[in-house]
């Protein structure tokens, strides 16, 4: 009797490390599937917000064709860059500015979703920046047309907002970066 308990005990030692054998098995097999999903998902989430902050990107490229006419007024002599350019120089680019506006709420409405928070507050920042810089230009454009003589200060109110548009920018494209270079 005693070699029977004995086989008993020794079949009933069997099937419970079997048992824990593949309860082992399971738990290590459902870990990996869910360590795998979180990386797959860390990629998939990585190129979205690439795509994202690039459409965002060129949704800024206008701003510069606008710089370089308005603000750094290509092709001008060092002592008329002091003025306004012409109102027809002005009227575009408020125009251009305007669609820029537009094109960047719009972009900026895809990185609320697709995130960080971080990234898309340095995103309203340039919107805001571009959006007063239009609204500058517009109030330099109507005073040129109203006959108005722009104040002293022009260069200096048109230096401050390119300069505020710039920085936003740049604070936008290190803020993503660190986001698509940062490992899951």
């Amino acid at each position: 009797m005693d070699q029977g308990w004995a086989a008993v005990a020794g079949a009933g030692v069997g099937v419970a490390g079997t048992l824990c054998t593949s309860w082992l098995t399971y738990t290590a097999a459902r870990r990996q599937a869910r360590d795998q999903g979180a990386v797959d998902h860390g990629r998939t989430l990585r190129s979205e917000r690439l795509e994202a902050y690039l459409a965002f990107m060129k949704a800024a490229e206008p701003v510069d064709s606008v710089l370089h006419r308005v603000a750094h007024q290509d092709g001008v002599r060092d002592s008329a860059r002091d003025s306004p350019p012409p109102a027809d120089v002005l009227r575009e680019a408020v125009e251009e500015l305007g669609t820029a506006v537009d094109a960047l709420y719009k972009a900026q409405a895809r990185l609320d979703l697709m995130g960080p928070k971080t990234v898309a507050a340095e995103a309203v920042n340039v919107w805001s920046d571009v959006r007063s810089l239009r609204m500058y230009l517009k109030r330099v454009l109507r005073e040129t047309l109203e006959g108005e003589s722009p104040d002293d200060g022009y260069r200096t109110s048109l230096e401050d907002a390119v300069d505020a548009v710039e920085v936003s920018r740049e604070k936008f494209a290190q803020c993503a970066q660190g986001v698509i270079v940062t490992p899951p």
